[in-house]
């Protein structure tokens, strides 16, 4: 998906494209406040945060008219595509998921994957220390077929049994991709805002060595090519967390 921003918002990597500066630094700087605040009250092992939090933080974002305006211009783009390529109509509400990842979350490192969702919208809200390991986002010149749902499948398929691997194994797989020049590592600014369609372009996010990697990010308009596969493992999770006490 091509947004056609051909301003100061450029293409990067493959298929990212990055809007500069749609995040107004006092915002970024109470959001990080808010989630110092509340870290006594929750530790998730994979660093996911409630999603009634993470929307609370992008509806903040929306009473600001550059993010609102850059949210406006990819969700359009994002429906034409659904509508031409999918042949349906994208009417589903966004899906919102703060993400706090930290040195000792090595089993949330190194997972590619395909996104359910048709856009991801990416908004860094603290890097961790400039390193080898800290936390980039990854993204891979190989791209889904989206009108071929049993590849679909069998790829997410795999990638699920991917994530089982040992964190040194997975490293190993997604550095051979760098050598063959598959990958290209996104250098995500807090502040900036990255685009890119997750339903087809696989990525995932490095180790963090030191410090803490935070991000929000809103996922629009399911594919619905995976619909009871994916509501299994919501279904899981959401139980899991309300187990921990997590949501």
């Amino acid at each position: 998906m091509d947004t056609g921003v051909t301003t100061e918002n450029g293409l990067i990597g493959e298929f990212v494209r990055e809007f500069v500066g749609v995040v107004p630094t006092e915002l970024l700087a109470s959001i990080n406040a808010a989630i110092e605040a509340a870290r006594h009250e929750w530790q998730p092992p994979d660093g996911r945060r409630a999603s009634a939090t993470a929307r609370q933080f992008a509806d903040a974002l929306r009473l600001h008219d550059a993010f609102s305006a850059m949210e406006a211009q990819v969700c359009a783009a994002a429906r034409l595509w659904v509508g031409q390529t999918l042949a349906r109509e994208a009417t589903d509400a966004p899906v919102h998921v703060l993400r706090c990842v930290g040195p000792h979350m090595a089993a949330q490192s190194y997972l590619r994957h395909f996104d359910s969702h048709v856009l991801t919208v990416l908004i860094p809200l603290q890097r961790a220390p400039d390193g080898e390991q800290n936390g980039d986002l990854i993204v891979h010149v190989r791209r889904n077929e989206p009108l071929a749902p049993l590849m679909h499948l069998f790829s997410k398929t795999w990638l699920f049994f991917e994530h089982g691997l040992p964190f040194g194994l997975r490293r190993a797989i997604v550095n051979s991709g760098f050598g063959m020049r598959h990958c290209r590592r996104i250098r995500c600014e807090p502040g900036n805002a990255y685009v890119f369609n997750g339903f087809v372009t696989l990525h995932h996010n490095l180790h963090v060595a030191d410090g803490e990697r935070r991000s929000l990010i809103i996922h629009h308009y399911d594919a619905g090519l995976e619909a009871r596969l994916r509501t299994m493992v919501r279904a899981v999770r959401h139980f899991r967390d309300r187990l921990a006490g997590y949501s």
